[in-house]
């Protein structure tokens, strides 16, 4: 049984030194994700917001208040932000035996894609997170939809 969420906060541009935040709830994660987005989260994503900063889910982990503490202790979170370039290494994996599990557990690459709100701007998200949960702009506080691909 799962202790909670540890979620991985990317944001759009730096606040100062700051462009990541990790953060933890044992609860529904849309619902802490609002929480932040309305400004009765964490002093750090106030502010971001406040200044118009907004920001994305880059990763999640299942876990509990200790591996949101290791995690922050750590320090550099960019260093495990796969919007930064970084692709996250599994560990404890075992190969499956069968391709048809395969499919499942293989760990893949983020892909990225182009979205948009209710924004004049376009915005880029990982495309696994926009298809597996609705996600809100910190902005406009409208859902992100995918824009079709352009073909060459």
């Amino acid at each position: 049984m799962s202790a909670g969420t540890v979620y991985l906060l990317h944001f759009e541009r730096p606040y100062k030194h700051a462009r990541h935040y990790i953060g933890w709830t044992a609860g529904d994660l849309n619902h802490r994700l609002r929480q932040h987005r309305n400004g009765s989260g964490a002093r750090l994503i106030q502010v971001i917001t406040a200044n118009g900063i907004g920001f994305v889910v880059a990763r999640l982990w299942d876990g509990g208040r200790n591996l949101e503490r290791s995690l922050k202790r750590r320090g550099g979170a960019s260093r495990c932000c796969p919007l930064c370039g970084i692709t996250p290494r599994v560990t404890g994996w075992n190969q499956p035996d069968s391709p048809a599990e395969t499919a499942c557990f293989m760990p893949c690459t983020v892909s990225l894609v182009a979205a948009n709100c209710g924004c004049p701007r376009t915005r880029t998200i990982a495309a696994s997170l926009l298809a597996s949960a609705p996600i809100t702009c910190g902005d406009c506080f409208q859902a992100f939809t995918s824009l079709p691909r352009s073909t060459p």
